[in-house]
């Protein structure tokens, strides 16, 4: 699976709202370069990513745009990451990111 984002997806505009996202589109250009590390429990490529955009505080809705999915999928792949790591929480997602050294580059 492919997880670059392409050419095609930076010329789409931002929705209403939202400003623009230089720096934010760089850190996720960073976090894919890395890879996906392994974790101990086992998220998929696309729940790591998911939850490390998370933890950069992001909102569903923005999730969404940048990794070009739908809004529920977003929610999936972080409710299927919270049931892995049988966690509660989305703060407490973000806590095993940060604390995981899982945001790469760290």
């Amino acid at each position: 699976m492919d997880h670059s984002i392409t050419e095609a997806h930076h010329a789409i505009p931002a929705p209403d709202g939202y400003h623009a996202m230089p720096r934010l589109r760089r850190r996720l250009s960073e976090i894919r370069s890395y890879g996906y590390r392994p974790t101990e429990a086992k998220l998929t490529g696309q729940q790591l990513l998911i939850a490390q955009l998370t933890a950069l505080g992001l909102a569903n809705k923005e999730i969404a745009y940048l990794a070009d999915i739908s809004e529920t999928t977003v929610k999936a792949h972080i409710s299927a990451a919270l049931r892995s790591l049988n966690l509660k929480r989305r703060t407490q997602l973000c806590r095993y990111i940060f604390e995981g050294r899982l945001l790469g580059g760290e």
